[in-house]
């Protein structure tokens, strides 16, 4: 192992931050899956909804939407291991991976907390109103997580730009002082 592979030593919060953005990514991801396959008592209606007249593209939208969604949730950890750092030997400047993941969680918080949530509140459920009862609250236990995504999302790359500063040193603290008045 050469110390381009070692794991770099990130504060614990940063860790719990960037995993738990990720975590918040599987609960709905599944439950989509469950649900386009059938496998969800009291789904059946959402489930014909979704596979409409061309089953295929239901398919293929739900399986697209859990694993780009999974995906970016996971790209999160990347900011604690040392695949998100370097590329071909070459560090990553951290200013890249902090602006995607600010803009990112940004828009995830716009998607999730804002856009649906409102939607939700003037009555536009995600569902059309076709669920109801203990299949309605695992739905939204299973989207619920959701709401932390971005936020995390967010924290955790302003946590991974933070942690990745330049060590201030004697001499670069003397650099930024004032300078000595020549009068004096």
């Amino acid at each position: 192992m050469t110390s381009e592979d070692a794991v770099p030593k990130r504060p614990g919060w940063l860790v719990l931050l960037t995993w738990g953005a990720f975590l918040c990514t599987l609960p709905s991801a599944l439950w989509r899956i469950a649900m386009i396959m059938g496998w969800l008592p009291g789904a059946s209606e959402l489930r014909a909804r979704e596979l409409g007249s061309n089953a295929v593209d239901g398919y293929l939208y739900v399986y697209a939407l859990s694993i780009v969604q999974v995906s970016f949730g996971f790209l999160t950890v990347g900011l604690v291991r040392p695949w998100g750092e370097r590329i071909r030997g070459r560090t990553i400047p951290r200013i890249i991976p902090t602006l995607l993941g600010i803009l990112g969680g940004l828009a995830v918080t716009w998607i999730f907390n804002i856009s649906m949530v409102s939607a939700i509140a003037f009555g536009r459920r995600p569902d059309w109103g076709t669920m109801s009862g203990w299949p309605l609250v695992i739905m939204v236990w299973c989207y619920l997580p959701l709401l932390l995504w971005g936020p995390l999302a967010v924290l955790s790359a302003c946590g991974y730009w933070w942690v990745r500063r330049p060590p201030r040193t004697t001499a670069s603290r003397a650099a930024r002082a004032e300078p000595e008045d020549p009068e004096d």
